[in-house]
C-alpha cells in the first residue's frame, strides 16, 4: 500500500504538475481530503494570459481590416504563438492555480486547434482556463463560437448553398460522442445548423443569417429548425457524452488502463451533475481508488509535464528562449501545435527510442550548464529563411537552482538518504532499480555529491513515469 507522501505526490502530479519534496513535507500533517480542498480553492480564482495584445490598431478597426493587415498579422503569427508557448509553461510552473491550468492544459489538447492567427489561440486558451472547472455544457458551447476554432474546422465556409461538415462532424467523433454513436445523416444535418456562424472583420463570432439554412433538420432522432446552439444542447441530452468525457478524463488522470465500472458510475454521476467539471474531478480526487497502487506511477509523463516538473523542481531556465521549445519539439508536444485535430495521442507514443534517450539526458544537460544542441525539424509555418539554419544554432547556455532540493536531503542519515530521494523523485515501484548505478554518483556528503545523485535518479527510465 502506498504511503501517505507517495499519494499526496500522486495527486499533484495528476492535479498539477508535481510538487517539491520541501511542499510535500511542509503538507504531510494535513488530511489528504484538506489538502484537495486546498488544491480547488486556490484554482477558484484565475487570470487570463494577456500577452499578446489585440492585433488590429484603432484606426483599421474603425476602417475595416485589409488583406495587407492581414497578411501581416500572419507572418510574424508564428514567431507570437512560440513567443505564447514560453509564457504558459510559465504560468504551468509557477501558479498557485496549478489544478485549473493542469484543467486548461488538458483541454487544450481536448479541442486541439492551431490557427495561423496568435492573438485567437491566446484568446481560446482564456476560455478554456475560464471555463476549465465549470461546466462542460457552457465550454462547448464557447468552444464552439471560439474564432480559432471556427477557422481551424473551416466553419467560415460553411454556407447554406455549401454546407461544409468539418466542423459539425469533429464536434461529435472528438469532442462529445465518439465515433459510432452518430451517422452520417445526423453529419449532414448538424452542418446544415452551424452554417452562418462564423468570424467578423474582427476576428469575433459572427452569426449571419443570410448564410444560415432555416429548413428543418433531422439530428438523433429529433425534428426542427435547429441552430448550431439546439444541436449542441442535444448532444448534451445523450448519456453517452458523458460517458465519452469521462472515459478521457480517466484516462488522462486516473490511469490509461480504463476501468469501465468505474467510469460508468463517475458519468452518471457526472451526467446528473449537469456537467459539473469541478464535481467529477473532486469524486476523482477523493475516491480511496484513486490512490490504489495500480494507479500511481501508471502514467508516462509528457514532454510539456515533463519540463515544467524540471521548471519546479529545479527552476530549470535558458539564455535561448528557443531551447525550452525546441525541447517540446524534439519530444514530440509543442503547445498551441498539435498535430491535428485529434490532438496528441499520450500515453505509450510519448516513448521511442530516440525521445526516451532524449528525456534520460536532460538531467546531464542541466548539470553540464552546456548548450543543449537538439535537433528538431523545422514547422511548416516556420519562416523560409529559418529552415536553412543549422540545425546547432539552439546553444542556448542551461541555468538550474538545486539549492532546495539539496537543503531536503542534505541532513539525512548516509543508511536513509537514498531511499529517500528515490521516494520523492519516482512514483513506481522501486524494487527493480539498482541502487549500485546511482551509488556510482555519490561521493561524501557534499551538496555536489547529492546533486549528482538526484541527477542520477532524475535519469532513471521510471522517473517518467507519473
Amino acid at each position: 500500500m502506498a504511503s501517505k507522501q507517495k499519494k499526496l505526490q500522486h495527486l499533484f502530479l495528476r492535479a498539477g504538475f508535481g510538487e517539491t519534496p520541501e511542499y510535500i513535507n511542509s503538507i504531510m500533517e494535513k488530511s489528504i481530503s484538506s489538502t484537495v480542498d486546498e488544491l480547488f480553492k486556490t484554482s477558484k480564482d484565475y487570470e487570463d494570459i494577456t500577452y499578446l495584445p489585440y492585433p488590429i490598431p484603432q484606426d483599421a478597426q474603425m476602417k475595416g481590416v485589409g488583406i495587407g493587415q492581414i497578411l501581416k498579422m500572419f507572418l510574424k503569427s508564428y514567431q507570437e504563438k512560440e513567443d505564447l508557448n514560453n509564457e504558459w509553461m510559465n504560468r504551468m510552473s509557477t501558479t498557485p492555480a496549478a489544478l485549473r491550468e493542469k484543467m486548461t492544459f488538458f483541454w487544450h489538447n481536448h479541442f486541439a486547434t492551431s490557427t495561423p492567427f496568435a492573438y485567437l489561440m491566446q484568446v481560446q486558451n482564456n476560455t478554456l482556463r475560464k471555463y476549465a472547472l465549470g461546466n462542460f455544457g457552457d465550454l462547448l458551447h464557447a468552444v464552439a463560437k471560439d474564432p480559432a476554432m471556427l477557422l481551424y474546422l473551416n466553419n467560415q465556409q460553411n454556407k447554406k448553398a455549401h454546407p461544409n461538415e468539418n466542423f459539425a462532424r469533429e464536434v461529435m467523433e472528438l469532442f462529445t460522442l465518439g465515433v459510432g454513436h452518430y451517422t452520417e445523416n445526423d453529419v449532414k444535418e448538424s452542418a446544415r445548423a452551424f452554417t452562418g456562424w462564423g468570424l467578423n472583420n474582427r476576428g469575433e463570432f459572427q452569426f449571419n443569417e443570410k448564410q444560415h439554412d432555416t429548413g428543418e433538420k433531422e439530428f438523433l432522432g429529433q425534428k426542427g429548425d435547429f441552430d448550431g446552439d439546439d444541436i449542441l444542447d442535444i448532444i448534451l441530452s445523450q448519456q453517452q457524452t458523458s460517458v465519452f468525457i469521462t472515459t478521457k478524463i480517466y484516462r488522462e488522470f486516473v490511469n490509461p488502463d480504463v476501468d469501465d465500472k468505474r467510469v460508468q458510475e463517475l458519468a452518471e454521476g457526472f451526467y446528473k451533475s449537469g456537467y459539473d467539471i469541478d464535481k467529477l474531478m473532486r469524486n476523482i480526487y477523493t475516491s480511496d481508488w484513486f490512490y490504489d497502487d495500480e494507479n500511481i506511477g501508471a502514467k508516462v509523463c509528457s514532454p510539456v509535464e515533463l519540463i515544467v516538473r524540471y521548471k519546479k523542481m529545479i527552476n530549470i531556465s535558458c539564455t535561448n528562449p528557443k531551447t525550452i521549445l525546441n525541447l517540446q519539439k524534439a519530444l514530440g508536444q509543442v503547445l498551441f501545435f498539435p498535430p491535428n485535430v485529434a490532438g496528441w495521442k499520450g500515453g505509450n507514443t510519448w516513448i521511442d527510442s530516440s525521445s526516451l534517450l532524449l528525456r534520460l539526458s536532460i538531467p546531464q544537460y542541466v548539470l553540464r550548464g552546456e548548450g543543449m544542441v537538439i535537433r528538431v525539424k523545422p514547422h511548416p509555418e516556420e519562416a523560409p529563411e529559418s529552415k536553412s539554419q543549422d540545425a546547432n544554432a539552439d546553444k542556448g547556455i542551461i541555468y538550474s537552482d538545486w539549492s532546495n532540493l539539496n537543503t531536503a536531503f542534505m541532513n539525512l542519515p548516509d543508511d536513509t538518504q537514498q531511499e529517500t530521494m528515490l521516494s520523492y523523485f519516482i512514483q513506481c515501484d522501486t524494487s527493480r532499480i539498482d541502487r549500485t548505478l546511482i551509488k556510482m554518483s555519490w561521493g561524501n556528503k557534499s551538496t555536489d555529491s547529492l546533486t549528482l545523485s538526484m541527477a542520477a535518479i532524475m535519469s532513471l527510465p521510471e522517473f517518467q513515469l507519473i
